[in-house]
């Protein structure tokens, strides 16, 4: 019974710009070139995928999320489905996740269980494809099943990311702006929001989409942390998705000494960026002030989705 297990950090959305059309505003129809611009931060903080292959004359799937049946976890099914349609393989396969972030509060859940599931069972099964490959089939599996359209470029990268051209891994572009040495992330989640529900809105990307260009633009024109909070916090404002109390969220952080903050895309949750000697102060400060909340901190991951080495290997 081949096993294998794969690592991918969460990834932070903090704003985001929906492409779905060509550069003269053609619809497009390849889930490959379909995307975001945005950008966000890949965690430490993640997903551990384990994945268990066994002979069998019919595919089958089974996925478990933190010990339980995931029948939601459809994006990572689809995915696992079409990595042994397109290698001509029928297999029994067994994928346990081990998520240590809530799930639809814009962690990138989705997109990172996908991936980790996709490069374990690639592992397992011995299975002839490159990482680029993988990260393709990760990112149209999230805009088939609209779980998300841009994570996956940046969870193949990790680090602090800016998505600068939408699409699949090999097709968009990612680069990484520099994280401040001696910092850490520091999360309050107060529920989810469906990914899917936000994406069907109707004239979503209108709403958005201006938004999200002014920010890039400032980003661009100044790329380091401060301006990207900035730019993160004005467009969640601008959009209409900050609440009362996730703007209340954001400034009690930032007055208690964080650089700033910015809302999960999508999520009723708020990561703040602070020098690494000051997050227990600022964690107790909003636990204090926000009841029902999640508080959890993290170092950023500066690699991308990976395997996990075995600690005795056999020779």
């Amino acid at each position: 019974m081949p096993v294998s297990e794969a690592v991918c950090p969460a990834g932070i959305s903090s704003f985001f710009e929906i492409c779905t059309t060509d550069s003269v505003g053609r619809p497009l129809t390849d889930p490959a070139q379909i995307g975001a611009r945005g950008g966000g931060f890949g965690i430490a903080r993640g997903i551990r995928a384990r994945v268990a292959v066994h002979r069998a004359s019919k595919t089958c799937i089974e996925i478990r999320i933190n010990s339980k049946p995931a029948p939601e976890a459809r994006t990572t099914k689809w995915a696992l489905e079409q990595l042994l349609r397109k290698a001509g393989k029928t297999l029994r396969v067994r994928a346990d996740l081990s998520v240590s972030v809530p799930i639809g509060a814009g962690y990138g859940t989705s997109a990172a269980g996908t991936a980790a599931s996709s490069l374990a069972l690639a592992h397992a099964a011995q299975l002839p494809i490159t990482l680029n490959e993988l990260g393709k089939l990760t990112h149209v599996a999230e805009v088939v099943n609209g779980t998300g359209l841009g994570t996956a470029s940046a969870l193949f990268v990790g680090g602090f990311v800016l998505v600068t051209e939408p699409g699949a891994p090999g097709i968009g572009r990612v680069d990484r702006l520099l994280f401040p040495k001696g910092h850490s992330i520091l999360c309050v989640y107060l529920g989810s929001i469906p990914t899917q529900d936000t994406l069907r809105q109707v004239d979503i990307a209108s709403k958005v989409n201006p938004a999200a260009r002014r920010a890039m633009a400032s980003i661009r024109r100044k790329p380091d942390l401060s301006t990207f909070l900035t730019e993160a916090r004005n467009f969640s404002r601008e959009v209409g998705f900050q609440t009362p109390e996730i703007t209340r969220i954001m400034e009690t952080a930032i007055s208690a000494g964080a650089v700033g903050a910015a809302q999960n895309m999508i999520g009723k949750a708020v990561h703040t960026v602070a020098e690494t000697s000051k997050i227990s102060r600022i964690a107790r400060v909003l636990r204090s002030t926000t009841a029902n909340a999640f508080v959890f901190s993290s170092h950023l991951a500066n690699t991308g989705v990976r395997l996990v080495e075995e600690r005795n290997p056999k020779h």
